[in-house]
């Protein structure tokens, strides 16, 4: 039988500013937004988050991911404007809350990731992300 299941990739730093998304910390009320990922050809990407809290003070707010699409290739949606994807999780004083989630090619052929940090401290955040494709049948 031939194989046709996913064939993940490595995993990879999304990319912000040109250089990797890696232990940059985002001071409360502060959001930031990620480098355009492209999902062209592939079937499948798994996107991963590490939130740092480095003991500063206490947490008493959430911290939201947005998934942007675009409408034209070239410009994204906001996170103050219309809506869209996202999700909130609770960090945790002193500790690092870990994150996963996906995002189908199927109804993003690219996008970015923003975070804004509302959870009453500096947090640190690392993202990465890998992707899989389909193999032909032979």
């Amino acid at each position: 039988m031939p194989d046709t299941g996913l064939n993940w990739g490595a995993w990879a730093a999304m990319q912000k500013g040109a250089g990797d998304w890696s232990a940059d910390a985002i001071a409360d009320n502060g959001t930031e937004t990620g480098d355009e990922t492209s999902l062209d050809g592939v079937a499948a990407c798994e996107v991963g988050i590490a939130a740092v809290e480095d003991n500063t003070g206490a947490i008493d707010g959430v911290v939201t991911v947005y998934i942007l699409g675009t409408a034209d290739g070239t410009n994204f949606e906001e996170t103050t404007q219309g809506g869209p994807w996202a999700f909130a999780f609770t960090p945790v004083q002193n500790d690092t809350v870990y994150k996963r989630f996906s995002v189908d090619p199927g109804h993003f052929g690219s996008f970015k990731l923003a975070i804004k940090n509302e959870g009453g401290q500096e947090i640190a955040f690392t993202l990465k992300y890998r992707t899989a494709t389909i193999p032909l049948a032979s």
